[in-house]
């Protein structure tokens, strides 16, 4: 195949490349043969100057096809991405998946700084490992965005006034001032390496879409089949909105809880499809 320029979503061009399609194809958990009849697909459709977001919908409709939750599992980013555009619901669910990892958290916290007072996005705690994390979660909504060094710079800063006074309330025995605090940013995007240099210098975690290698947003994910509810194809936009209004943000939860489910008022068939595909996509785990 000759090379043909493609538009991603930042408006720069690249090369086509089937291997990179083809890698984001396998993580969707299609076989083999399934995933090259799809490739054989996009292929015969690609044409210069295609935008990336129109490769995406077109592998996105050709897996739903299959009747499996390929789709969802290949489109967890943008599920992810469609848990805004507040962002709150991103905070909850990166809540959700601590919570899942052991952690003990809450979200939107006011912690008094040395000069002014702030509002945490997440607070993750485990007492035992000495581990109180305050969380600056940085939530993008449209694909192309990155995360740089200003945003690593700027959790940075709120967490020195934050960590200041924490200390000296620890000095002079006030509760709960415990243990040392840490400094976090999660993301839903992938990272500069801008800003991973200034994490490393200045002991902040990031927690990003691919960094760190096996621990990063996606392997927290898909090692315990934690996804949004915003990735499942058997629920409309409006049943899916409805859920995050009432902070249902994992697919696993509306099948641990009836309630849930009889809120979402489907038919016995529909309800079957769902539990369905709820329990594929999160292997079987719920």
């Amino acid at each position: 195949m000759k090379k043909i320029f493609v538009t991603k979503e930042s408006g720069d061009r690249e090369v086509f490349s089937v291997a990179k399609l083809r890698a984001s194809l396998k993580k969707s958990g299609a076989r083999r043969q399934q995933i090259e009849e799809v490739l054989n697909q996009i292929t015969s459709h690609i044409r210069p100057g295609m935008r990336t977001s129109e490769i995406y919908r077109l592998s996105f409709q050709l897996l739903k096809s299959l009747g499996k939750p390929y789709a969802a599992r290949y489109s967890l980013k943008r599920a992810i991405m469609s848990l805004g555009p507040s962002g709150f619901p991103f905070e909850k669910y990166l809540a959700a998946i601590l919570t899942e990892n052991g952690y003990r958290t809450h979200t939107n916290q006011i912690f008094e700084g040395r000069c002014i007072t702030h509002e945490v996005d997440v607070v993750a705690e485990i007492p035992d490992k000495n581990i109180h994390a305050i969380i600056e979660a940085k939530f993008h909504n449209r694909p192309g965005h990155k995360t740089g060094s200003k945003d690593a710079m700027y959790s940075h800063a709120r967490f020195i006034d934050i960590n200041e006074s924490w200390v000296a309330k620890r000095k002079r025995g006030a509760k709960p001032a415990k243990g040392e605090l840490q400094s976090w940013l999660m993301t839903n995007t992938k990272v500069t390496s801008q800003a991973r240099q200034y994490a490393e210098c200045v002991g902040m975690q990031i927690i990003s879409w691919t960094y760190p290698h096996g621990n990063s947003l996606q392997d927290l994910i898909e090692t315990k089949g934690l996804y949004p509810v915003t990735a499942l194809t058997t629920l409309s936009k409006r049943q899916k909105d409805d859920l995050l209004r009432i902070g249902v943000v994992l697919c696993k939860d509306i099948v641990q809880d009836a309630k849930i489910l009889k809120r979402l008022r489907l038919s016995p068939a529909s309800r079957n499809r769902l539990i369905d595909e709820i329990q594929t996509l999160c292997g079987g785990i719920v």
